[in-house]
């Protein structure tokens, strides 16, 4: 299995390869000068188009949904996994490309309606090689349309005995309430991760120390770009997990903004990572 997260700046875009060769896209947060999904089209479809065999949503925030409507066009998702709740969206800004995201979001949302059957979902064990994947959505009356990072889902990747934990931007809060109340049995599907995918980019303020200290992670990935608003000024400090030795330094904390893209490649009792810091 390889799992790639994209440096997409304050986005995030994260892409699964299983071992039976299902793309996975879970977001599609992109650089906005740089299609992350022109990108991937000419690494892995040649340039010709075809589909990505599914597309989960976390959130439908336009930092996690940037290049919707090209991917769309180009890969449609053969499965689109969302939380129906959220839709429809509003433009975040009143302009043609705001308004683009959201109708291809919206429009998305009413036209992936029929059931898919079982043997048929890419994140299946029995159809993606052997990942095995675990989304656990937050409890409805925690969520609210007034802030969209509320519907944010957790998704846990199982593989050889390594185990990734990615999340969208979950309020603190409701990470607390998911611990400490074992929501869905969330604590022994979190526990000692490989990597944990910090919530909300790693802002300090949405730390949770609870859901932290439950996934426990070796190494924790921050989708980021510059320290905004001071908010990810002690990200290194809080999120120091059981760490690694990578490259002749013990690494607690990687970012999409000092490491580029950072990839992980699984196979049987091995783990490799890698970073590219020129682009994609």
């Amino acid at each position: 299995m390889k799992i790639i997260f994209y440096d997409v700046e304050h986005g995030s875009c994260c892409h699964i390869i299983t071992p039976n060769g299902k793309h996975i896209l879970i977001d599609v947060g992109s650089k906005s000068d740089s299609s992350i999904v022109d990108y991937i089209n000419r690494k892995y479809y040649f340039g010709y188009g075809g589909y990505i065999d599914e597309l989960i949503i976390t959130h439908p925030h336009e930092d996690h949904i940037y290049d919707l409507p090209k991917l769309y066009r180009t890969l449609p998702p053969r499965v689109l996994y969302r939380p129906k709740a959220a839709f429809d969206i509003v433009p975040a800004l009143d302009s043609a490309i705001h308004r683009q995201i959201a109708d291809c979001a919206n429009q998305m949302n009413r036209s992936y309606n029929q059931p898919v059957s079982e043997e048929h979902v890419p994140t299946n064990d029995f159809t993606n090689g052997g990942v095995h994947f675990d989304i656990i959505e937050p409890d409805e009356r925690w969520c609210t349309k007034k802030d969209i990072n509320t519907f944010s889902c957790i998704i846990v990747l199982s593989y050889n005995g390594y185990k990734f934990v990615l999340t969208g931007d979950n309020p603190a809060n409701i990470l607390y309430d998911m611990v400490t109340t074992n929501y869905q049995n969330i604590c022994e599907k979190i526990r000692d991760a490989t990597v944990l995918l910090a919530p909300h980019h790693g802002r300090s303020n949405e730390f949770c120390p609870e859901f932290f200290g439950c996934v426990n992670p070796q190494l924790t990935v921050v989708s980021d770009k510059s320290i905004m608003h001071g908010t990810q000024g002690d990200t290194s400090k809080l999120y120091k997990g059981r760490g690694a030795h990578l490259y002749g330094q013990d690494r607690y904390v990687l970012t999409t903004r000092n490491d580029g893209t950072i990839s992980f490649d699984v196979d049987k009792g091995s783990c490799i990572v890698s970073f590219n810091q020129g682009g994609y």
